[in-house]
């Protein structure tokens, strides 16, 4: 038994930090900050900068009283944070500086809490006039941010020139800060960070979707201690495999249908209701349990039907938030995904931790029962709560 022990422990651990590793390269771009220096009219050069202030050069709190505020009380919120910006991001054409001055801005956040993580990027969008006109003398346009100036990293540029057939496109990063000569007769060579760009281009067109996926499975870990718990319940029934699958199938199909239910509109269920009757279903399960070793048809009924009243109370998370008109389908979509991905990293952390055991003759009377009696004592709990504060 210690022998599988040993070998179930390294492959954990190895699945921990590959998670964990992915999250944290995923934030960093789906944060990332974007420059569109727009010359195509060489007599209205504009910036157009989107960088997620809240996680930048502005307190999370002030960018929060600034979505709120109305346009002149957003003017005086942001005007050092625009002020900083000005004067950071540096622009010169054939080594004469140009000067930027904010035109117009755009600031959007579904939350305090969703600025403070940087995995729910929310980003303002600022378009700055710049105090020169280009002219076809011109040739080279270097971009660079000041070495004491932090973004979210990376930061991609693309240049739009009259006198160049196509864009061209930078990464900044914090160790290469500069674009480097950029040449505005067309003659642009290629280079490695413009290698780059088109790869953070190409991880951008995905940048909605992964976000809307993390955000799903946040729902789930850390932040769905009622879901998790009502999952481990299922886990605790039987050793067997099938048993499990049987029960997070129907689990599976009913919360994604009454998940897209609400929030296409066509089922409204108020969360008061909805939160002590999940409750209730992990009570139900746990008891279930107790008295259960087989999988009866009837409790795939029952899972169907809890099944679906989860998918009320994600619904109900969703509601909170704004989902994007232009993207609306595949937003709920990958949301669901994170719900699935959060469900499943659940099940694959009980199995390693008390899967190796679960040949043991004495599994039952040692862990599955102490278990789903704290599950049944759990639920008790939420639900004299969640009562008790309708």
């Amino acid at each position: 038994m210690s022998r599988v022990r040993a070998q179930t422990s390294p492959r954990f651990l190895l699945f921990a930090m590959l998670v964990l590793f992915t999250c944290e390269s995923h934030a960093h771009l789906l944060n990332m900050t974007e420059l569109h220096l727009d010359a195509s009219d060489p007599r209205q050069a504009r910036l157009h900068v989107k960088i997620d202030l809240g996680q930048s050069v502005m307190q999370p709190e002030i960018y929060w009283r600034a979505v709120s505020a109305d346009a002149a009380g957003q003017a005086q919120l942001i005007a050092p944070a625009v002020a900083q910006l000005a004067r950071s991001i540096v622009i010169s054409v054939d080594g004469e500086l140009v000067k930027a001055n904010l035109q117009s801005w755009q600031l959007e956040a579904v939350s305090l809490d969703a600025i403070i993580n940087p995995i729910t990027p929310q980003m303002a969008e600022l378009v700055f006039a710049l105090g020169a006109s280009f002219s076809p003398e011109d040739e080279v346009l270097e971009v660079r941010i000041d070495d004491d100036f932090e973004v979210p990293w990376p930061a991609l540029l693309r240049v739009d020139y009259a006198g160049a057939p196509l864009p061209v496109s930078r990464l900044l990063t914090a160790s290469e800060r500069s674009s480097r000569p950029i040449s505005l007769n067309g003659n642009s060579a290629a280079s490695d960070s413009a290698t780059l760009a088109g790869l953070a281009l190409a991880f951008q067109s995905w940048a909605p979707g992964l976000s809307w996926l993390v955000i799903g499975f946040q729902h789930i870990i850390p932040r769905g201690l009622d879901h998790i718990v009502f999952v481990l319940g299922l886990f605790f029934l039987s050793t067997r495999l099938s048993t499990l699958l049987y029960q997070v199938s129907c689990f599976t199909v009913a919360h994604s249908l009454s998940l897209g239910l609400a929030t296409l509109g066509f089922v409204a269920v108020p969360a008061s209701a909805v939160e002590p009757l999940i409750a209730a279903s992990i009570i139900f399960i746990a008891v279930d349990n107790l008295h259960s070793e087989l999988l009866a048809r009837w409790r795939l009924a029952v899972v169907t039907l809890f099944g679906l009243l989860h998918g009320l109370g994600f619904a109900a998370v969703l509601s909170e938030l704004i989902l994007p008109a232009e993207n609306f389908y595949s937003a709920l979509l990958f949301f669901n995904l994170g719900v699935e991905a959060g469900q499943l990293t659940v099940l694959l952390l009980a199995f390693a931790a008390v899967g190796w055991l679960r040949n043991w003759t004495q599994y039952t009377n040692r862990v599955a029962r102490p278990a789903t009696v704290t599950i049944a004592g759990v639920g008790a709990y939420w639900l004299v709560k969640r009562v008790a504060f309708i």
